[in-house]
């Protein structure tokens, strides 16, 4: 894992965007940062703004949110952001998709690799 004022200032940059002019106008910056900095620090934050910014925008892209989720959490595993990232998943499984299967594997998921998370709490 890599950082740079680079780095930092690129991803800034696509958190900013999306403060300035919501999700739609975030997505790219944030694209541009994951296809840039691969390597960062912010990586596994990145991918899951990515996701959330997929699920802001009006139709929400579902596809884009649970493939940007799944990476945060199969490939990051450690970071802060994984056990929300299931949960996020959790949600839309349960909800959007309506595959209570899926849901249940979060579920189960969340519970076993982070039970002293704050998402583990909502789902006891």
């Amino acid at each position: 894992m890599t950082t740079s004022s680079a780095d930092k200032t690129a991803y800034t940059v696509a958190l900013e965007a999306y403060k300035q002019g919501g999700a739609k106008k975030a997505i790219a910056p944030m694209q541009a940062f994951v296809k840039t900095h691969p390597n960062s620090i912010y990586i596994s934050n990145a991918y899951f703004w990515l996701a959330e910014f997929n699920l802001g925008i009006d139709p929400a892209n579902y596809t884009e949110a649970k493939k940007n989720f799944e990476i945060v959490a199969n490939k990051y595993p450690n970071s802060s952001k994984a056990s929300s990232a299931l949960y996020r998943l959790h949600s839309i499984a349960l909800n959007v998709d309506k595959n209570t299967a899926l849901a249940n594997k979060y579920k189960t998921q969340i519970l076993s690799k982070y039970p002293k998370s704050e998402e583990a709490g909502f789902l006891k």
